[in-house]
């Protein structure tokens, strides 16, 4: 979206090649967000033949034409079938509708109203024949006061008396073009030849410096370390859905949440890497790389920045993540496409930004980011897969890494290791190490706690079991097996502690609510919100023995609840703190169990919004909608560490 600002006769000769190539679009726009009216032209060009058009069906088509001649286009439902005659590779389509109000739970389709507009691409608001991703221009006006702003490059623009006018333009093969549009304040930067822009509300103006050095900065890093930035220039947008969506050159944020400072810490710069990964190299066959490596060189990459214990602490939260995962809802990174779950994103993000980790650590950071920049330079604006991605390390490393990717990639699960002996002779520790099957090749980290201080070694595990001998500086005083949480495994018993998500994840977990009258409610609808999935909401005499169990309800009720089943009460480092207490705990038989209490309707209704965001969690204290307070119950102790004295 953010653009060099270029005559519209230099980008039509410069895109003259490019435009023959396949469907191009030339769209002439009238956008107002109030009435939720869009009225639009659009000289299509396509070649001859027959061709089917999907059109979101609110829209109506008024006139079909090619060469100046009427055409005939069958419309059934979104589609449209309509064939250009030989001599003729325009078509004009004019068409308008009224488009649907904003939904806070939608997402995948056009939306309008007092707050703007929200047209993004792939969703029917313009004709799409679902092959390569077209090249396009759009002019478009809107009302005052709005302004609007789409993907591409910004080519002129100006401020009517009576509204805004714009023209943006792409002329490659990127996607569709996405709109918006909103009463915004504009802020603009020029960094070199990028131009930044925020389009934020009245009342987060101040924001608009923070976000647009944010940008600045991460732009500049990840061109170091992948290749120039591919669009010409980045937006920020200011958002009334819930949302936290990227496209090519920009990105649009929920207006709730952009003062926040996760987002400008983690969510602004992940977006701003997918305009490398995702937008210009596109996701192929063979499974979504694309989140994983924005994750690793985003997410992991900041939390690197901040230091060991902060890095070390997210591979943790990905592997705790993954044990609260029930094997049946595992699946194979290769078969990752989207989040439509917060399962998908345990393995879709977490395993995958693992993998990239491991990866670096096989290869070696000189290769590694080699391989990166290989895989940019060769698959910019085309789709790659991971096969391309493996290749690109290859090249880099001068290695065959097809068994590293296979292990991880096309089968399910992780490997469980077993520290099955340990013991210090002198300055050596030997220690056997013990895998279930299938078996991985693994190069297992280990530390050994010395006299003269802690000594990193590893240990190379090919088959079920290995047993090796290190030597050390001084005296062995223990030895870890994977203390830093390198390799992507399950978690041994005390290394996972109770979180919410150990039944929240579970489909076989019943859901018992504690709350009568007009807390009920609520209570049920925030079991709806827990559980990834449908919750299984039932009565407490129809509870099993066994099986992850959520109470929920007024804190009268979950104690009464706790006592029937003959479970702990509340934790005294949570009774009686703010409006709402939750914690996760297991019992003696390790049934998973969270409880949800709340000092009333209001206080339940309250976490509707928040509570499904922190599932990572051991324990929270809620005042209202807020998180006052949380943390993670400590670890037992690790079965990898075998102490010698």
């Amino acid at each position: 979206m953010l653009p060099r600002l270029i005559a519209v006769l230099a980008f039509v000769l410069a895109a003259g090649p490019a435009l023959a190539a396949g469907l191009h679009h030339d769209l002439d726009v009238t956008l107002d967000p109030a009435a939720r009216r869009l009225e639009a032209v659009d000289r299509l060009r396509l070649p001859p033949g027959a061709h089917t058009l999907r059109l979101a069906q609110g829209l109506t088509v008024s006139e079909a034409s090619a060469a100046g001649r009427p055409l005939a286009v069958d419309r059934r439902g979104d589609s449209l079938r309509l064939t250009v005659p030989e001599g003729a590779d325009t078509v004009l389509l004019r068409y308008a509708g009224t488009l649907p109000p904003f939904d806070k739970d939608a997402r995948g389709h056009p939306m309008a109203g007092e707050e703007g507009a929200y047209l993004p691409g792939g969703t029917g608001w313009l004709p799409s024949n679902g092959d390569e991703p077209p090249t396009w221009t759009l002019s478009v006006r809107v009302p005052a006061p709005f302004t609007a702003v789409a993907t591409g490059r910004l080519v002129s623009e100006a401020r009517e008396g009576d509204g805004y006018r714009a023209t943006f333009a792409e002329d490659r093969s990127v996607e569709e073009p996405s709109l918006f549009a909103g009463a915004w304040e504009v802020t603009e930067r020029m960094h070199g030849t990028l131009r930044l822009r925020a389009y934020l509300h009245p009342e987060q103006a101040a924001l608009a410096d923070d976000y647009l050095d944010l940008t600045a900065r991460t732009i500049d890093g990840q061109s170091e370390r992948i290749g120039p930035y591919p669009f010409a220039g980045f937006a920020i947008v200011s958002a009334p859905l819930p949302v936290g969506l990227g496209f090519p050159g920009l990105t649009y944020i929920g207006r709730q949440v952009l003062p926040l400072p996760f987002i400008r810490a983690q969510s602004l710069p992940h977006e701003i890497l997918h305009n490398w990964w995702g937008n210009g190299v596109r996701v192929g066959e063979g499974g979504n790389w694309a989140e994983g490596l924005t994750t690793f060189m985003a997410d992991y990459a900041a939390a690197e920045a901040r230091g060991p214990e902060a890095a070390r602490a997210m591979r943790l939260d990905w592997l705790r993540d993954y044990a609260a995962l029930p094997a049946e809802r595992d699946s194979v990174l290769s078969a990752f496409r989207a989040k439509t779950h917060d399962a998908s994103q345990i393995v879709g993000y977490g395993k995958a930004a693992m993998l990239f980790h491991m990866l670096r650590a096989e290869v070696g950071e000189g290769a590694f980011r080699d391989g990166i920049r290989r895989f940019w330079d060769g698959n910019k604006f085309r789709d790659a897969s991971w096969t391309d991605l493996r290749r690109a390390m290859e090249a880099a490393s001068g290695r065959d890494l097809a068994p590293v990717f296979a292990q991880w990639l096309d089968r399910p699960g992780a490997p469980a290791l077993h520290l099955t002996e340990a013991h210090a002779d002198g300055n050596a520790v030997t220690v056997s190490l013990r895998q279930g099957s299938p078996t991985y090749a693994l190069t297992v980290p280990l530390v050994v706690e010395t006299a003269a201080g802690p000594e990193r070694h590893s240990v190379r595990l090919d088959g079920r079991e290995a047993t090796a001998t290190v030597r050390t500086a001084a005296a062995p005083k223990s030895v870890t097996v994977d203390p830093a949480f390198d390799l992507f495994r399950r978690l041994a018993p005390g290394e996972a502690p109770p979180t919410l998500r150990d039944v929240t994840l579970d489909h076989a977990a019943n859901f018992v609510i504690a709350a009568d009258g007009d807390a009920a409610e609520p209570a049920r609808a925030l079991a709806g919100r827990l559980a990834d999935g449908k919750a299984r909401i039932v009565a407490p005499d129809r509870v099993g023995s066994a099986g992850p169990l959520a109470l929920i309800g007024t804190t009268e009720g979950v104690e009464r609840l706790l006592g029937v089943f003959r479970l702990p009460p509340t934790p005294e480092s949570l009774a009686k703190r703010g409006s709402a207490r939750v914690w996760a705990f297991r019992t003696p038989q390790r049934r998973a169990v969270l409880a949800v209490a709340a000092d009333d309707a209001a206080s339940l209704q309250a976490l509707l919004r928040p509570l499904p965001h922190y599932g990572r969690q051991s324990w929270l204290v809620f005042e209202g909608a807020k998180a006052a307070d949380r943390g993670v119950w400590p670890a037992g102790e690790s079965p990898l560490r075998v102490s010698f004295e």
